[in-house]
């Protein structure tokens, strides 16, 4: 039987590590402060459709407050900024195999982070590594509370091997469906994590006060330069809507069960005062364009006034949209310059 060693305690973490406990697995989650306070005096309040539950999963601290063993299987669910340490704190930890110890890069690892950075930064550390591409309608916003709004399935993970010929272990997919998450299992990965960073970019927009048609222009302004930088990067595009093998209704958002939209993860980080992934998002695209030759004005606009933000720990709807125009416009204005120069 595995168990499965949840690092991270937020919407994602949280709903992975309560609906698995749930169904009978053996589950571990990792939490930290506030919210490993709140774990381990109560337990992890679940909020479904339907109900409250408070889940008695173990929760502990970091990899030294917990004995690994050739069973485990570890399952990343920080946010992108945090992985690269997040891995690196993991990695060499000692494992209890049954002939031999060894270490926890030997364990299977199942990254779960929007954006396309973690999986290599995995692979440089770990043996087996599983790319997973989340699609939850779930919130924290509170230590040791997490509450998903789909239903009658929780959300839907789509996991393939990284790099393509990596094996997904069929228990991890069994005990997955078995705890109500929708399922696929895809070849290639990668065009699912692109598509999802296409949606991503836009995340950040929420964030912006002013007018609400400016800001969808602009949410469609970064979500069309994503698709060009990544294609000229060469990635492809998985197509949800014709691919998944899955019956997508079956995790609708329930009316009435807490979660409303415009509250995805870059948001909630900047309403909790947390650092946010937005130079995992935007700033991916911002770099892919550098390397490639492609102009990304708006994503690295929106990167930069998020960035200021986030630095100076402003809540949502600090910034506008005024100010990505005027650092494009500058950005523009400076590249023209240098042209002229040249």
């Amino acid at each position: 039987m595995s168990r499965y060693i949840i690092i991270g305690a937020g919407a994602v973490g949280g709903a992975l590590a309560a609906s698995l406990h749930q169904a009978g697995s053996d589950v571990v989650l990792v939490a930290r402060g506030e919210a490993l306070a709140a774990i381990a005096d109560r337990g992890l309040v679940y909020t479904r459709p339907g109900g409250v539950d408070t889940v008695p999963v173990t929760a502990v601290g970091g990899p030294g407050d917990v004995a690994l063993t050739g069973d485990d299987v570890l399952v990343l669910a920080v946010k992108a900024q945090d992985a690269i340490a997040t891995l690196q704190a993991w990695a060499w930890q000692p494992v209890a195999f049954s002939d031999r110890t060894g270490t926890a890069s030997e364990l299977p690892i199942v990254t779960l982070q929007n954006g396309l950075e973690t999986e290599r930064a995995a692979l440089r550390l770990f043996d087996t590594v599983v790319s997973g591409t989340t699609f939850l309608a779930g919130v924290h916003l509170r230590p040791g509370e997490v509450l998903t709004g789909a239903g009658p399935r929780i959300g839907q993970l789509i996991l393939g091997g990284y790099p393509t010929a990596a094996p997904v272990p069929e228990r991890l997919v069994d005990d997955l469906r078995a705890a109500e998450w929708l399922v696929q299992v895809v070849g290639d990965v990668s065009r699912w994590k692109a598509s999802k960073l296409v949606h991503n970019v836009t995340n950040g927009t929420e964030l912006l006060s002013g007018d609400s048609e400016r800001v969808a222009a602009i949410a469609d302004r970064v979500a069309a330069e994503a698709r060009e930088v990544l294609g000229a990067a060469g990635y492809g595009l998985a197509d949800p809507a014709t691919e998944r093998d899955f019956d997508a209704s079956l995790a609708a958002i329930v009316p009435g069960a807490g979660y409303e939209p415009g509250q995805q993860s870059t948001w909630q980080s900047f309403v909790r005062g947390r650092p946010s992934e937005v130079d995992y998002l935007n700033g991916e695209i911002a770099l892919l364009a550098r390397q490639y030759g492609v102009a990304a004005p708006y994503n690295a606009a929106l990167q930069a006034v998020l960035g200021v933000s986030s630095a100076a720990g402003e809540a949502p709807g600090a910034r506008s949209v005024d100010e990505v125009e005027a650092v494009v416009a500058a950005t523009q204005g400076r590249r023209g310059r240098a042209e002229v120069a040249a």
